[in-house]
């Protein structure tokens, strides 16, 4: 390999290092909804109103971090762990938010539903 070849491959390994390093998922709940931050890709919003359930799982494994489908919890956005925000829509689909602090997104979607 060149030199070149070199420093082009050692960039784009640290590059991609950095961008699993600095990786997020945040998620943010309020009166309006549910949002959703997946750094640095991108957003998503999910209203009540398009919300039939929502519950605090153990999901397990499913098949890695980062962004599954196909899953039985539908679409499933996580960067570790083995728990999440499962969420049932009113047009049939599922989709499966990770979170580090289970029993604080519990407490605040239980305040927020009642």
């Amino acid at each position: 390999m060149s030199t070149s070849g070199l420093f082009v491959f050692s960039v784009l390994t640290v590059l991609l290092v950095a961008l699993f390093w600095f990786m997020q998922l945040q998620t943010y709940l309020d009166t309006k909804g549910i949002r959703m931050r997946f750094v640095p890709f991108f957003q998503k919003e999910f209203l009540w109103e398009e919300i039939e359930s929502a519950e605090v799982i153990n999901y397990g494994f499913v098949g890695g971090w980062g962004i599954r489908m196909g899953t039985n919890y539908g679409t499933v956005y996580n960067v570790k762990g083995n728990k999440g925000l499962f969420l049932k829509l009113k047009n049939g689909k599922k989709r499966l938010i990770g979170t580090q602090r289970p029993e604080e997104l519990q407490k605040i979607v239980q305040e927020i539903l009642n």
